[in-house]
């Protein structure tokens, strides 16, 4: 992250949404709102997927993580609108997410974006016309690897004894494990029976984690990785109990079964996986 700008990657999901928006291949997904929050030059770059329809608006290398964002979208949204219902949000690392403005059925929720205030600032400019879909919504600025979430989201407003889904998308592979453990487990703690937790995390490759050279040029590097049983132990001992745990091959054979992704194609995505939990 760097000073006064937002994260890379926030904008490089937001970009891809955007350009997945204008030719969905998964089906399902849709996300009208990712464009209105892109910057100058990401919208530049947008224009020039637009120009390319009716073929795939991706460039070639984005596009195995293209289709990867739309499962990921679609799986989600799924997750949180079968957990409803229910009365708070939170979203965790929100960067440019549109589901405040673009999910139908939270109408009654409350939705908290949590995020660094740097990314925050420039979403709440862009967003500041539109009008949320959720009963209401509240941006709370932290940072992750300093601030405690629990007082911030408490300072917000924030009721422990409402039920809530946590949202944790794309974050956690940021994070070192010890950060992963404390914050699941702060969610735990001050999550009432019948809550969820939906995150999204990255599965080891031969018992290591995944290299990404382009999140290493985005100086975003991977820290942490689990295979399915250590991310399950890790959730159960914080306090979350299996609901569900998937990845793109569970996803392709549901939605796209003719797709012919690849760990080639895709890339780093290829090891992303879903958790959801439950309390």
């Amino acid at each position: 992250m760097k000073k006064r700008k937002a994260s890379n990657t926030a904008q490089t999901v937001a970009y891809l949404r955007a350009l997945g928006n204008l030719s969905p291949i998964v089906p399902g997904f849709s996300d009208p709102m990712a464009e209105k929050f892109l910057s100058s030059s990401w919208e530049k770059r947008f224009e020039k997927g637009r120009s390319k329809l009716p073929k795939s608006p991706y460039p070639f290398w984005f596009r195995g993580m293209g289709i990867c964002n739309q499962f990921r979208t679609v799986v989600l949204d799924r997750a949180i609108l079968t957990a409803l219902p229910f009365e708070q949000l939170v979203i965790l690392g929100a960067g440019f997410d549109g589901r405040a403005w673009r999910l139908n059925g939270i109408e009654n929720a409350i939705v908290f974006e949590v995020d660094h205030p740097n990314t925050q600032q420039i979403k709440k400019e862009k967003a500041a016309k539109y009008k949320p879909t959720a009963k209401e919504l509240r941006f709370v600025g932290m940072d992750f690897t300093r601030d405690n979430l629990i007082t911030s989201l408490t300072n917000a407003g924030f009721d422990p004894k409402k039920k809530t889904f946590w949202l944790w998308e794309a974050v956690i592979m940021y994070l070192t494990p010890e950060k992963v453990v404390d914050t699941l487990t702060a969610t735990s703690n001050c999550s009432t029976a019948g809550s969820f937790i939906a995150f999204t995390y990255m599965a080891k490759r031969n018992k290591k984690i995944p290299a990404s050279i382009f999140l290493k040029l985005l100086k975003e590097p991977v820290l942490s990785a689990y295979t399915i049983d250590e991310i399950a132990d890790v959730a159960k001992k914080c306090g979350w109990n299996l609901a569900s745990n998937t990845g793109i091959e569970d996803w392709k054979r549901e939605l796209i079964p003719d797709s012919h992704l690849n760990r080639r194609n895709v890339g780093i995505q290829w090891y992303e996986r879903i958790f959801i939990g439950k309390r």
